[in-house]
């Protein structure tokens, strides 16, 4: 069992990340850095245990991508390790991966119940058309797994496993969604909180960044998730709707034009990303 964490500019929080890693007896660690800021972030780990490979990324890879690039590196060291996926600003629970490991199978994605902030969640749901998301399911809603934590089994634990067009923020969604219709895994949830998670603590909630990602991630999720041509231009439109609602009330809440701005460049975002990620596949 390997943990994969990704670190970006949070030294601090990687470290704690990493020692509740450790002490819950995971047989390595890769910590796969983003920072892209020549290794100063990256330089502030304290790597002092033999299970522990610290990767410094020549650039900003995003979220799926490092993940990816980290899984592949994984498997150099550890082949055929099964991995636990980690957020840098998530730590695990005394006990946590012994239970996740009880309810590993080789088919099976397991999600631990985690403490978001004070709000305890085990698998979140998708509305599919309007993009909201929900802690309990309803109609036209399906489950998906946080990426702040989950176990793999082996045979997903090679990569590529994300969708490399998500920078930040929908790619688990994505990952859920290609679970589901693949009729071949399954997603179990523990049905105890194991994690405890800082929410945003990477790129905040009230920044350019953080508004660019969300609404990039919508318009790639409403292509990723369409069933047909019909059913894509259908799902924009909702996503459109939703958007412009949600730019609405968060700039009239927070008294900003920053989430208009976000809305705006997520687009032009989503759709340089979506073209180059086809051009490379």
């Amino acid at each position: 069992m390997v943990a994969i964490i990704l670190s970006y500019r949070d030294a601090p929080r990687t470290q704690r990340c990493v020692l509740s890693a450790l002490d819950e007896g995971v047989d390595g660690v890769v910590i796969w850095d983003n920072s892209d800021d020549g290794g100063e972030s990256a330089g502030s780990i304290e790597v002092c245990d033999p299970r522990v490979e610290l990767i410094v990324s020549p650039r900003n890879l995003g979220f799926g991508a490092g993940v990816n690039a980290a899984l592949a590196y994984m498997q150099t060291r550890w082949p055929g390790a099964a991995a636990l996926l980690l957020n840098n600003d998530a730590t695990l629970r005394p006990g946590g991966l012994s239970d996740m490991l009880a309810h590993l199978r080789a088919d099976t994605v397991v999600a631990p119940g985690i403490n978001h902030a004070g709000e305890a969640v085990f698998l979140r749901y998708m509305h599919r058309c309007s993009g909201a998301q929900l802690v309990r399911p309803m109609t036209g809603a399906f489950a998906f797994p946080s990426g702040a934590c989950l176990l793999l089994p082996p045979s997903l634990s090679v990569g590529p496993l994300f969708d490399e067009a998500f920078f930040m923020y929908g790619e688990d969604v994505d990952l859920g969604w290609r679970l589901l219709r693949s009729r071949h895994w399954h997603v179990k949830s523990t049905g105890t909180v194991l994690v405890d998670h800082e929410v945003a603590a990477s790129s905040g909630r009230r920044t350019h960044f953080y508004e660019t990602h969300v609404a990039a991630s919508h318009w790639l999720l409403a292509t990723r998730l369409a069933t047909g041509p019909l059913d894509r231009v259908f799902l924009k439109l909702c996503r459109g709707i939703y958007l412009l609602a949600r730019a609405l009330v968060r700039s009239l809440r927070e008294h900003s034009a920053m989430p208009w701005r976000g809305l705006w460049s997520g687009y032009r975002l989503a759709v340089v990303r979506d073209r180059e990620h086809r051009r490379g596949l």
